[in-house]
């Protein structure tokens, strides 16, 4: 049993180490592919299998399709067709494990990739190459786990007659048992692999293990439910329609079973066939899945869409991005876009509702979500991304500091005999906050107009207090709620001015 469980163990482990690499070695393709090529329903089926193939992860698709729906640069219809060419893709694990593990001689390949692959991984300077170096070692690993759980199998002397004991119908055994491996390893693929070199084995006979195949494709969905814990209701819709479809297909596949019984009972009796049975199987019964979701898909569509609304503020950041650096990276930088544009929309009256809750509770959001996303290993210019993201945030934080600093002096700022001039002056703020919410190039003489407006106000205030006989307090108080006001600007001019240059620079090196 111990030698099994290292054996599950190291396999898994290649999966990973396969999975991740693939992800930031990959990143990029990924992104082009499913942000620039889908243009319809074949063309999103079609992606959704080669990208599936070629980082071997759903999860990772899954995720990048729902990044693309919330940044509105893919459709709800053609996001699904993603998913559903994706659940087709992860079935090339099963070809792998029957056409190379159980027909090649594993030390013949596993060694050398894992050679190459940990020598890339060391001495690459590079983090792709590093990545895809991490990528090759799992791939050899996960091989070499193939191998050591058909010895850990031929090794266990278990009879699974003994689980219908209980429940005397070997359907419902196998649903069972591929759910429950998929739940432990939260993978489909490492629960049909595990089914395929069990039944290499002699273990059970072939309709236990196509049900089996059938579990961990409806055992996959909890994964999906699970990310879509406090998830964006783009990311709701899609993993509702993940589970519809596996829901679907698991149906479709269980009616084909005594179809199966009956037409090839006696080439299947034999374990020699029953890894090929079942690879055959498992593509076939998605592919009809897909098939018979072309006339569902519309109506089942429109009714995620009806049920499942927009969320009540629109954010670029669902948790499940901060997987993948490329698409994390991506979100985060227009969700600072939008938070820039929404502070400086903020009304320059000091009696005004400006929800600066709302803005410090996202402006905190992101940096959780940025420091979710640093766990990944990135490549140098994510590490940038992420760190001019990180100081936007920190102008961001300070320059809604400074304007709760400013609300807080509403009494002063609205005296009558302060009120004309202040007026005056924060009409002006107002023009040059529209100013910076266009982008424009060369504020540096509006701010300078800006700066030299406020120091005549600040002479006026003096003035008028001293003449009229005012409270000292109320002038401070106005003068303390007016510097705050400038110095909000000031920050948001920083960090736009930061990024002015950050694309000067990009621009200049294309």
């Amino acid at each position: 049993m111990m030698q099994l469980l290292g054996a599950l163990g190291l396999f898994l482990l290649g999966m990973w180490l396969m999975t991740e690499g693939l992800k930031v070695a990959g990143g990029k393709a990924l992104e082009h592919m499913l942000g620039k090529w889908i243009s319809s329903r074949l063309r999103g089926f079609v992606a959704g299998i080669v990208v599936t193939g070629l980082v071997q992860s759903s999860s990772a698709v899954t995720v990048a399709t729902i990044g693309f729906v919330n940044a509105g640069l893919m459709s709800f219809s053609q996001s699904v067709w993603v998913i559903f060419g994706s659940n087709v893709g992860t079935t090339l694990t099963a070809w792998l494990v029957t056409l190379i593990g159980f027909k090649l001689n594993m030390s013949a390949i596993t060694y050398p990739l894992i050679g190459i692959g940990a020598l890339l991984k060391v001495f690459s300077p590079k983090v792709r190459g590093q990545s895809l170096g991490m990528a090759l070692a799992g791939f050899g690993l996960l091989f070499m786990g193939i191998d050591a759980l058909q010895a850990s199998f031929s090794a266990v002397q278990f009879d699974p007659q003994t689980l219908t004991q209980w429940i005397n119908s070997p359907v419902l055994v196998g649903l069972g048992l591929g759910v429950i491996l998929t739940v432990l390893t939260q993978s489909s693929s490492a629960a049909i692999a595990i089914i395929l070199t069990a039944s290499a084995s002699g273990m059970g006979d072939w309709e236990l293990a196509a049900s089996a195949v059938i579990g961990a494709n409806i055992g996959t969905t909890s994964t999906a439910l699970l990310a879509s814990l406090g998830a964006s209701s783009g990311a709701k819709r899609l993993v509702m329609a993940h589970v519809l479809f596996n829901l679907l297909t698991g149906v479709v596949a269980l009616c084909l079973l005594p179809l199966l019984t009956w037409g090839l009972s006696s080439w299947l009796g034999s374990a020699e066939h029953m890894p090929m049975f079942l690879a055959l199987f498992h593509s076939g019964f998605n592919l009809l899945g897909v098939l018979l979701m072309l006339p569902v898909e519309p109506r089942m569509s429109a009714w995620l869409l009806k049920h499942f609304r927009r969320d009540a503020r629109y954010t670029h950041l669902d948790a499940n991005l901060a997987s993948v650096p490329e698409l994390a990276l991506s979100a985060v930088q227009k969700e600072v876009a939008l938070l820039r544009l929404a502070i400086l929309e903020l009304p320059q009256h000091p009696s005004a509702d400006t929800k600066l809750d709302s803005l410090l509770g996202r402006v905190e959001e992101t940096r959780d979500f940025i420091n979710k996303a640093g766990r990944n290993t990135l490549t140098e210019p994510q590490g940038e991304g992420f760190e001019e993201a990180v100081a936007d945030l920190h102008g961001f934080a300070t320059a809604l500091e400074s304007y709760a600093e400013f609300i807080e002096q509403a009494d002063a700022l609205t005296h009558p005999a302060f009120a004309e001039d202040i007026h005056q002056w924060l009409t002006q703020v107002q023009s040059f906050a529209a100013l910076q919410r266009q982008m424009e190039q060369g504020l540096d003489a509006p701010w300078q107009a800006l700066n030299l407006a406020y120091q005549q106000l600040r002479h006026r205030l003096i003035r008028t207090s001293i003449s009229q006989h005012l409270d000292a307090a109320a002038l401070e108080q106005a003068l303390r709620g007016l510097s705050a006001c400038l110095r909000c600007q000031r920050r948001i001019l920083d960090v736009g001015q930061d990024d002015r240059l950050v694309i000067q620079e990009q621009t200049q090196g294309a």
